[in-house]
């Protein structure tokens, strides 16, 4: 996945229970959508080590409610972060003031900056 500053990264998120292994990843019960500012991909630049991971807060986001059954989950506090893996690989961990954790599945990133070399062309 192509990450690039101004988009919106928009991520299913699944309840983090024994049955998350059999779930369906076209049926989420939360959907996240992160605005990615330049900070933040600077951030995801990181590629860890094989064993090793970072973990970064993000504060520019914005979830709604795909499963009836967490729709009060957006009525409580809740913080997410993003877990990055060697590759680099991204998923993103949410959890409520209630102790409830939702996670996405892990996605290959790379992020892409504007350098400004198209405009320096042009001029």
């Amino acid at each position: 996945m192509e990450l690039v500053a101004g988009n919106l990264l928009s991520l299913p998120l699944f309840f983090l229970n024994e049955q998350l292994a059999q779930r369906d990843l076209e049926q989420p019960d939360l959907v996240i959508d992160i605005t990615l500012d330049d900070a933040l991909l600077a951030e995801l630049c990181i590629n860890p080590a094989p064993e090793e991971s970072a973990c970064l807060y993000i504060e520019n986001y914005a979830l709604s409610a795909i499963s009836e059954q967490f729709k009060v989950t957006l009525d409580n506090g809740h913080h997410a972060e993003l877990q990055i893996n060697h590759g680099p690989m991204i998923a993103v961990l949410l959890n409520t003031e209630d102790e409830q954790v939702f996670v996405s599945p892990h996605i290959d990133c790379m992020p892409t900056f504007d350098l400004g070399l198209d405009d320096a062309i042009e001029e």
